[in-house]
């Protein structure tokens, strides 16, 4: 299978990404810094944070969306045959 060409302008879900991550990244910064409301403001972003993560999963596709559901219950399976075996 041929890798895609990275291109910005038919991929919006790069952009919507890089601001989610953005977000998330500056929720410890926002812990150390003092102002008004800060509790209001730190779950705002976090919230904002999360829905722009479910937005570019939404965008990039089914394909991409089976991936990620894939290596999940990859993953929890084989946290629970390792737990059955010592059981």
């Amino acid at each position: 299978m041929p890798k895609e060409k990275f291109n910005l302008k038919n991929k919006p879900e790069y952009i919507f990404l890089v601001l989610g991550s953005l977000c998330l990244v500056a929720i410890p910064a926002l812990f150390l810094l003092d102002f008004p409301n800060k509790a209001a403001t730190i779950l705002v972003v976090l919230i904002l944070g999360e829905l722009l993560f479910l937005i570019t999963i939404t965008l990039s596709g089914k394909g991409y969306t089976e991936k990620i559901k894939e290596s999940f219950t990859q993953f929890f399976g084989l946290r629970q045959k390792i737990r059955n075996k010592k059981d």
